[in-house]
């Protein structure tokens, strides 16, 4: 296992949230990431004020745009 970081996407209704840059213990064999308990609650926080609109992507620090489109056959 490895210092490193990951990214989560949670899907809430329609809207996607990608948190990024959460530190995490990285696999060097296989990739997985793991992160620790207080790290998950500090994520599950930050998803709970995004969703219930106490931040905005504006107000967020070091934000990007992130564009998702579904496949259709």
């Amino acid at each position: 296992m490895e210092r490193g970081a990951t990214l989560l996407p949670i899907e809430r209704n329609r809207e996607i949230l990608l948190i990024t840059d959460i530190p995490a213990q990285v696999c060097a064999n296989c990739g997985e990431a793991y992160i620790d308990e207080d790290v998950a609650r500090g994520v599950q926080a930050l998803a709970r004020k995004k969703f219930s609109g106490e931040i905005s992507y504006a107000a967020a620090p070091d934000s990007r745009q992130v564009s998702v489109l579904p496949y259709v056959a």
